[in-house]
């Protein structure tokens, strides 16, 4: 048996309305030994949903935040439910939840420069909100996702959206997996509420579909409560690398038999979540891939791609040579020349170059720029074209909110 501190709670969840999202809560609550016990009157609390993308479904459920909140504040505390963009604010606007807590972009926060003792990959100072480090109790809400790249998102990623603006490039930049576990070492959530009543399935965030599932999970281990969701999901954990490297550093059990499930039973609400593609075989003839050597984050990247541009690809007239992965000597390049992560950066003046490890979902712009196609002037900044034929691009744009994944 373990303690408290990692073990996850499980709730069923019969409708979406407040009511019923509330009584899951407090059942979750009850299930833990009030998570919220170590809260005092006059403490800051920071609620970290995942709210940046406007389309229904795709964000975390703002009556999860609403009960979230109404316990915390009934504790005395300040609270403050805060997401990078000002999105939340549009989607947030007139909801009850503004009774027991502000509304906040990190967006209009002061910064502060911090360095993360012991990071693998931010090993560089990185900027965060005041408010994030300041907070004396710190609460992730994320939603349950799959992810084209790293496989399963919750609890952990969802710190991603902890870095201002399109900064969260450097993630990818820097490797998103270590990243990821460097920004939860750093900055650890005293509990995580996740939102499983609608999770996001398929090829995301390249696209993807919503998929209800009437499921909330709780813990006071992101670890932990990432572990159980993935078995839920139907995911190994061994699959997902962040949480080998999470529990490699002691940040929690990344073994299931490790873990302390309370309320219902895995085996009771587990379900098959749809995956990304993951098949490296190009759509038609003539679209050469050379990805043998890439790591599986950029290999799954490429897949999702691929899947994505299906269409576009067959209907692209030439010939294209794809290449990912470190490579002492380039393959004969046919047609369009496309690099995909960090590891072909020495070759970068061959083709249309795309960074990353693994690249962002909006960066498939560049393999719809080799083909020909227009692009827009802020996704024509996500990707390098050779020098020789490099044009002005105006000036940096910041992408829309939907595009920073």
């Amino acid at each position: 048996m373990t303690g408290d501190l990692t073990a996850v709670a499980l709730a069923k969840v019969g409708a979406t309305t407040a009511a019923a999202v509330d009584e899951a809560v407090e059942t979750v609550w009850e299930l833990l030994g009030d998570p919220l016990k170590d809260i005092g009157k006059g403490d800051r609390v920071v609620v970290k949903p995942n709210m940046f993308q406007r389309k229904p479904g795709f964000r975390t459920s703002p009556e999860l935040l609403l009960a979230v909140a109404k316990r915390a504040s009934a504790r005395g505390a300040e609270v403050i439910v805060a997401e990078r963009t000002q999105v939340l604010k549009e989607i947030l606007a007139g909801h009850p939840v503004h009774r027991y807590a502000q509304v906040v972009s990190f967006d209009d926060r002061p910064l502060r420069i911090v360095q993360i003792p012991g990071a693998r990959s931010l090993r560089l100072p990185i900027a965060l909100p005041d408010i994030v480090m300041d907070c004396d109790f710190f609460i992730g809400a994320p939603q349950l996702r799959t992810h084209s790249s790293v496989v399963l998102t919750n609890a952990m990623k969802n710190l991603v959206g902890l870095l201002p603006g399109f900064t969260t490039r450097i993630v990818h930049m820097a490797g998103v997996e270590e990243a990821l576990v460097d920004l939860n070492q750093l900055r650890p959530q005293h509990l995580v509420v996740c939102d499983a009543m609608t999770v996001i399935e398929g090829n995301y965030p390249m696209a993807g579909a919503s998929r209800e599932v009437g499921l909330i999970a709780a813990s006071r281990n992101a670890v932990a409560l990432d572990t159980t969701m993935a078995a839920v999901a139907g995911v190994g954990p061994w699959e997902l690398a962040y949480l080998r490297d999470a529990a490699g550093r002691g940040l929690g059990p990344g073994d299931p038999a490790a873990i302390e499930v309370r309320g219902a039973r895995v085996e009771e609400v587990a379900f098959t979540i749809a995956r990304a593609p993951v098949g490296l075989t190009p759509p038609r003839q003539g679209i050469h891939v050379h990805a043998d050597t890439a790591c599986d984050d950029c290999r799954r990247w490429l897949a999702a791609a691929m899947h994505l541009l299906r269409d576009e690809l067959l209907g692209f007239p030439g010939e294209m040579t794809i290449v990912s992965g470190p490579v002492a000597r380039l393959p004969e390049l046919r047609g369009a020349v496309v690099l995909v992560g960090n590891a072909v950066y020495e070759h970068r003046e061959a083709g249309v170059y795309l960074e990353g490890c693994p690249p962002r979902a909006i960066q498939t712009a560049g393999l719809r720029y080799a083909m020909g196609h227009p692009v827009t002037e802020q996704e024509r900044t996500q990707f390098r074209a050779p020098t020789r034929d490099a044009a002005d691009t105006g000036g940096l744009t910041w992408p829309a909110p939907e595009e920073l994944v």
